[in-house]
């Protein structure tokens, strides 16, 4: 059996000396970290503020809702939920939500797939 090219060189890089680390190793690398210029700080956008309020105001927006709307409206709801459970409808509710479970487990894949794909020349 041929030795691989990878295999060659994992051998050369176990033979040689582990060599110590200098002394304030650390320290100097952190120094040259902090000296580089637009250094990936943590901070927070817009965005995150806006994704936290929505999700904290969801609750009482909904509870908004189920008390000052018209009961009207709950009704007619009701009833578009009676039609959407119609008996006639399953087979087409049931083929929806296995073509969309699918395509979601599709995407999930791809995207698993994506991230763990080694990155070339990064």
């Amino acid at each position: 059996m041929n030795p691989q090219p990878d295999d060659l060189i994992e051998a050369a890089l176990e033979s040689y000396p582990l060599a110590e680390l200098p002394p304030n190793f650390s320290k100097r690398v952190m120094q040259q970290v902090r000296a580089i210029p637009g250094s990936a700080r943590f901070r927070l956008t817009w965005m995150d503020y806006a994704l936290g309020l929505l999700t904290t105001l969801l609750p009482a927006v909904g509870f908004a809702l189920w008390v000052f709307l018209p009961r009207q409206v709950l009704v007619d709801t009701e009833f578009q939920w009676r039609v959407f459970q119609a008996s006639s409808l399953q087979p087409v509710i049931t083929g929806s939500l296995a073509l969309a479970g699918v395509l979601l487990l599709s995407v999930v894949l791809l995207c698993v797939g994506l991230l763990l794909r080694p990155r070339v020349g990064g």
